[in-house]
């Protein structure tokens, strides 16, 4: 059997849906069903279905653990092998960092990860946050409400990809793109005319690099 039919057997064992699992991996359905068919997934996916299955990438691998159980609930707080990213609320303000940190307990626990999801891509813990998108600038590769994890150590621009920045006064999600020289915000929404792209210079400050999403919309 190859990692495909192990990684089925596992979700079908802890009731995890296929709908489910391509929301947390920021996937399609048909892509999970790709996975079961091929068994060919890439290691940052390979990652995140261990994390949501509670078990390790080598045992996923080795199909160790199909049709088990948990032995017991794996204690969450203060866990050093599944680091937690606090779920926040962002605010623009003047000052040395240029926005304010509310820390939001009444939406939802924390985002928890393996400790190998971190160390596989650099990421510190204490150093990024999880917040709610708001708008339809994003349309459609986030939505409202759509929950995105962001790497605040991650403030220089790299083309084509998405970061929270400060600007005008407000939080906002844009994919970063340099054209002729210069960097600007731009909106994944079709409609260019509502949301036009914008300078991203010396006035706007960059939060962090969007690196994960959690979504309902497939």
């Amino acid at each position: 059997m190859h990692i495909g039919t192990h990684i089925k057997k596992l979700m079908t064992a802890k009731r995890v849906s296929g709908k489910e699992m391509a929301a947390f991996c920021g996937v399609t359905p048909g892509a999970v069903s790709g996975w079961f068919a091929t068994g060919r997934i890439s290691k940052d996916k390979l990652l995140l279905v261990a994390n949501r299955l509670d078990v390790s990438v080598e045992d996923l691998i080795s199909g160790t653990g199909d049709h088990e159980e948990p032995k017991r609930p794996i204690e969450l707080s203060d866990n050093p092998d599944y680091p937690a990213i606090r779920r926040v609320s962002l605010k623009a303000q003047a000052g040395v960092t240029g926005y304010a940190v509310d820390y939001m307990n009444d939406d939802g626990p924390p985002i928890v990860f393996r400790k190998d999801w971190y160390t596989l891509h650099g990421y510190r813990p204490e150093k990024m946050m999880a917040l709610r998108v708001a708008g339809e600038s994003m349309v459609p590769s986030l939505y409202a409400g759509d929950l995105i994890v962001i790497n605040s150590l991650q403030t220089e621009p790299k083309d084509g990809i998405a970061f929270v920045c400060i600007y005008e006064g407000e939080v906002v999600v844009k994919r970063l793109v340099r054209d002729s020289g210069q960097w600007w915000l731009t909106s994944d929404n079709a409609d260019q005319r509502r949301h036009p792209r914008k300078a991203c210079d010396d006035s706007t400050q960059i939060v962090g690099e969007v690196v994960y999403r959690q979504t309902e919309r497939i």
